[in-house]
């Protein structure tokens, strides 16, 4: 990840609530990273300008049926903010199951907020 990549993708992943967690992915894994992969990579996405910039939004369904995102740059790096759900827990990272369709580019309200609060914090430095 390039530095600019790496601040994007810490300050995105201070905005992390529980309450940002849709509630069918509450408790399906033991990892605090559970349920806000799209969230993130969307936030990551808009904020790294992903569409003018070669970035692309990347879908899944892992080893427990459950959708996984992440972005992948246009020189195939992945870069995915809820990672340690899969390499915490040794299950096996999704990426090979990456699906050309249906993949939601659409900013839920979670992602809208995190979004703004980091741009905020972007502006105060």
């Amino acid at each position: 990840m390039s530095p600019h990549e790496q601040n994007i993708f810490n300050l995105v992943r201070s905005e992390l609530r529980e309450e940002f967690v849709p509630s069918e992915y509450r408790g399906k894994v033991n990892s605090e990273y559970c349920g806000h992969c799209h969230h993130a990579t969307i936030a990551m996405y808009f904020l790294l300008d992903g569409k003018n910039n070669g970035y692309k939004v990347r879908k899944a369904i892992d080893e427990l049926m459950i959708k996984h995102y992440w972005l992948e740059r246009s020189d195939g790096e992945i870069i995915d903010p809820t990672a340690e759900q899969y390499t915490e827990l040794n299950r096996p990272l999704p990426y090979k199951e990456c699906v050309a369709t249906g993949v939601s580019h659409l900013k839920s309200k979670a992602a809208k907020i995190i979004i703004e609060k980091v741009r905020t914090k972007l502006q105060s430095v």
